[in-house]
């Protein structure tokens, strides 16, 4: 199973993020109210863990999870 290194996951803090459910079609922006941004990491028995701050809500992924739902945001 592929997991994040902790290189790899501090380089993604402060990155905007939507999940994938939420993109729309077209190629419009998402709405802001859909765009999160890590804010940290998080280590739970020794797997190495996003943390996704939305509006209303925070989420944590490992990196499966982060790779089949999440999408960066690129300027």
């Amino acid at each position: 199973m592929s997991e994040f290194a902790l290189d790899e996951a501090v380089a993604l803090i402060y990155q905007h993020v939507v999940l994938k459910k939420n993109l729309t079609l077209h190629n419009k922006r998402p709405e802001l109210a859909n765009i999160g941004h890590i804010c940290g990491v998080l280590t739970l028995n020794d797997q190495i863990e996003l943390v996704v701050k939305f509006k209303d809500e925070l989420k944590q992924f490992n990196k499966a999870e982060f790779q089949s739902e999440v999408v960066i945001l690129t300027p």
